[in-house]
């Protein structure tokens, strides 16, 4: 059922008595309906909304009003938006899957553990080599809360100026815990470096010690943090995060769902997706999306047939960069690609990368021996 979450929270702060839940959610469920034209029934809402004491909706409503701006040069401090489960789909191997499906079923369990009282504390923090796939995973948890994403800008939040930064990020943190949402702060180690790094000034240090009095003063607000760099992270800012997650390469069978996403349009077959998984061995999500997409919009463009040699030449490209399929040095490409694994790079194989007879092939190795 469409906008399930947003009724069943309306539904639930009704039967509790929680007017600020009742409207924040409304408010949430009128943006999503906008969106998609009802306006008949975003009237009837409103209507309802405005019946309300307008002072309370005023004063807990975050969607009634901007996200925070950056007091000198007047930048938003974040980005609001409503990703959806379809535009931020996101594969991942069993066991990070499993523990993301602990994530979720955390949150929805928080009223649960609050009545035993158990400390809640929903804060993930996200770290791993650059095309991971971090950002989507952080947009497909909001999708999957039904919650709508507040993404930091770095560029706003940090400031040249003396105590603007924890300003800043006390200006956001505070907006964010006012309302249901997920707070997603990216290039983490920027405002959470380690506070012994004999090369930061001061003023760092008093942006740790301001984030870690805000991140414990953050209550419901689902919290989560990127790095590239988790070695650089203070060690305090370490343990308010209850979910840590590294997120590596894909492995061969998410690598198998990757392509298989990104091409099922397209008349593939399951053997040419075996081999750009079997291919694309060490490159990252990001990096098998950018290939695919250049391949496909240069396939279409150029209105080209599918030729699945070619995404395999553009993906060996984006895989190892001293290679090269033109005449130049072809040799030294050639034969370093079979040394890597010459069963892969048999000479059949290379033949076909380089659009030649394989007795060819076998003619310029021998030549060159």
């Amino acid at each position: 059922m469409k906008y399930y979450a947003e009724i069943s929270k309306i539904v639930n702060g009704a039967l509790s008595g929680d007017r600020k839940r009742v409207t924040s959610y409304t408010e949430m469920l009128c943006e999503k309906l906008e969106k998609d034209g009802e306006v008949i029934a975003i009237k009837g809402f409103r209507e309802k909304l405005s019946s309300i004491n307008s002072r309370t909706i005023g004063a807990h409503s975050t969607f009634s009003r901007p996200v925070p701006v950056e007091k000198d040069n007047r930048f938003s401090l974040a980005d609001k938006t409503f990703p959806s489960v379809q535009e931020q789909i996101v594969f991942l191997p069993a066991d990070e899957q499993k523990m993301i499906g602990s994530f979720i079923s955390y949150i929805h369990k928080k009223d649960q553990l609050d009545s035993m009282g158990i400390p809640i504390n929903s804060t993930l923090l996200l770290h791993g080599i650059p095309g991971t796939g971090k950002s989507k995973l952080a947009g497909n948890l909001a999708a999957s809360l039904g919650l709508p994403l507040i993404t930091a800008r770095a560029d706003a939040l940090i400031s040249s100026y003396l105590g603007s930064t924890s300003k800043n990020i006390r200006s956001l943190l505070e907006y964010a815990r006012s309302e249901p949402c997920v707070l997603f702060l990216d290039e983490f180690d920027a405002i959470a470096k380690a506070r012994d790094d004999k090369n930061e000034i001061g003023e760092l240090k008093r942006v740790v010690v301001s984030l870690l009095q805000n991140i414990d003063n953050l209550g419901d607000t689902i919290l989560v943090a990127a790095t590239n760099h988790v070695h650089l992270l203070d060690p305090a800012i370490g343990r308010r995060f209850h979910y840590k997650m590294e997120l590596k390469a894909p492995t061969e069978e998410v690598r198998f769902q990757i392509f298989s996403s990104l091409l099922d349009r397209f008349s593939f077959s399951r053997v040419d997706i075996e081999n750009f998984v079997t291919l694309s061995n060490g490159l990252t999500g990001a990096e098998i999306e950018i290939v695919t997409f250049d391949y496909l919009r240069q396939m279409v463009i150029n209105e080209d047939k599918i030729e699945a040699i070619e995404l395999i030449r553009k993906t060996l490209l984006s895989r190892f960069s001293w290679l090269s399929f033109t005449i130049e040095n072809r040799f030294n490409n050639m034969s370093k690609l079979h040394s890597i694994d010459k069963k892969i790079f048999s000479k059949k194989f290379i033949s076909q990368l380089w659009n030649m007879s394989q007795s060819n092939v076998s003619k310029i190795f021998k030549e060159n021996n």
